[in-house]
């Protein structure tokens, strides 16, 4: 019994490769930077402190109304607070100039 399954590379490479000396033909203008695409235009971060948000806040209701707990709602939304809290403080912030 085999132990692994033959690999089938190509022949001949896939990229060809320009010598530095020989590319003085082409036109050497920087490139335009891209345009983004619409999904990397999301603020990920935010969606998600703001769907942490309203879970905690429909929670905190639930305890609050379904079971007359005030103090437990206070703490969920102070511990969904202060995760949100700290995930922002020490998160990089997005860099702008892509």
């Amino acid at each position: 019994m085999p132990t692994h399954l033959p690999t089938h590379l190509p022949n001949r490479p896939r990229a060809k490769a320009i010598h530095p000396d020989d590319a003085r033909g082409h036109d050497h203008r920087p490139r335009r930077n891209r345009p983004r695409h619409p999904v990397e235009t999301i603020d990920w971060l935010a969606l998600w402190a703001l769907s942490l948000a309203f879970s905690a806040v429909v929670l905190a209701a639930l305890a609050f109304f379904g079971g007359h707990d005030a103090s437990g709602a206070a703490v969920i939304l102070f511990g969904a607070a202060s995760i949100i809290g700290l995930v922002l403080r020490f998160t990089k912030a997005p860099d702008d100039s892509r």
